[in-house]
């Protein structure tokens, strides 16, 4: 899949709360589809473990999930974003998403981990992710959420 340009990091800025050690808060991404509320919850978690403007794009990760329904698809997601920040120690600055029906086509641009720049308020070994829901709003938004334990 051609992801076309680089997703702009500044476009939407996801709605975060980043916990502190041994809290659970709420983080979640929003937007006018549900790609974007996806691409936003993701935005939201890579900076839980670095800031996202201190990440350049240097690298392009390709990843595909299939789940039963969004809540599951979210959950998926953010497990493969995970995984490769742990695995292949990347950081991640902004993302790409494509639906097609409950199989998810995503792209993560960032670089490999620099200790002096990439800096946040968890390491990855301490995040838990529970409670994933993707639901439109009364105003037509769309919003993923997802509680992290830190």
């Amino acid at each position: 899949m051609d992801a076309g340009p680089v997703p702009d990091a500044g476009a939407a800025l996801p709605r975060a709360e980043h916990p502190a050690p041994g809290m659970t808060r709420t983080v979640r991404g929003e937007g006018r589809s549900e790609e974007q509320a996806l691409e936003q919850a993701a935005v939201a978690l890579c900076a839980l473990v670095a800031d996202p403007a201190t990440v350049e794009v240097r690298e392009e990760v390709e990843m595909e999930c299939d789940a039963k329904d969004l809540d599951h698809l979210l959950a998926d997601w953010l497990g493969a974003i995970v995984h490769n920040m742990a695995a292949r120690r990347l950081r991640f600055r902004c993302f790409a998403v494509r639906l097609d029906g409950r199989h998810l086509f995503g792209h993560a641009f960032g670089e490999p981990m620099d200790p002096a720049r990439h800096h946040g308020a968890l390491g990855l070994r301490h995040l838990s992710l529970t409670r994933p829901t993707v639901r439109r709003s009364a105003d037509g938004r769309w919003m993923a959420e997802f509680e992290v334990q830190g």
